[in-house]
């Protein structure tokens, strides 16, 4: 198996390293290595007793490495990605103690959490992260570059366009859609449909903003 760098050294990095390695001791992924960031006056350095090779770019050099973008701000994501050079390999990172049915699809650079329960026939896009106690019941579809904070829960048959944001301890009852970027405040409760790039906050969740 690969070995890993995690690109991003904030918290969020420092969570999903300590999953790579959970996952690593549990023969269910490749080793990690190291870490890249673009913040300059790391590089050199070590977090966590592993070195800071340099910025993502350092990629091109060691097409033998798989890369996990572990930055918590979905926009962030993407973009990063769309930088990174042609033909990196994208790691995934899955906790060893989530509970995933064996008929979920889970692509690659996601991020699952210890705690998360994922039901039969879901999807989860690339580069998407399902945090810690998180659950999503069967037939959902969470799409590319998307965030369930810690405790957000989503009901079956839901579906979640590319860039949602699901806040903490956020439910969606089944059957409804959120549109491509749109968050959802934490504590709210969706029970209808949601259109692209807003937000909505409340019990039931109400639209408060428009994103740009």
């Amino acid at each position: 198996m690969r070995p890993v760098v995690i690109i991003g050294t904030g918290g969020h990095g420092r969570e999903v390293a300590e999953i790579v390695q959970a996952a690593a001791a549990a023969g269910r992924g490749g080793p990690l290595i190291g870490w890249l960031t673009d913040d300059v006056q790391q590089h050199g350095q070590q977090l966590s007793g592993l070195p800071i090779f340099g910025p993502p770019a350092w990629l091109s050099q060691h097409p033998e490495v798989s890369a996990i973008i572990a930055i918590g701000a979905n926009p962030v994501r993407q973009r990063i990605a769309a930088r990174l050079p042609s033909g990196w390999h994208s790691a995934t990172a899955i906790s060893p103690h989530a509970l995933i049915s064996p008929q979920a699809q889970v692509a690659a650079g996601t991020m699952v959490f210890p705690g998360v329960v994922i039901g039969p026939n879901v999807r989860i896009g690339a580069h998407s992260i399902v945090n810690v106690g998180a659950s999503i019941s069967h037939d959902s579809h969470v799409g590319a570059w998307c965030n369930l904070n810690p405790g957000a829960r989503l009901a079956g048959n839901v579906q979640l366009a590319e860039g949602v944001n699901i806040g903490m301890g956020a439910l969606v009852i089944q059957g409804r859609q959120i549109g491509a970027w749109s968050i959802v405040g934490a504590g709210s409760v969706v029970i209808r449909d949601l259109p692209e790039r807003i937000t909505a906050v409340g019990v039931p969740a109400r639209r408060i903003k428009a994103q740009h």
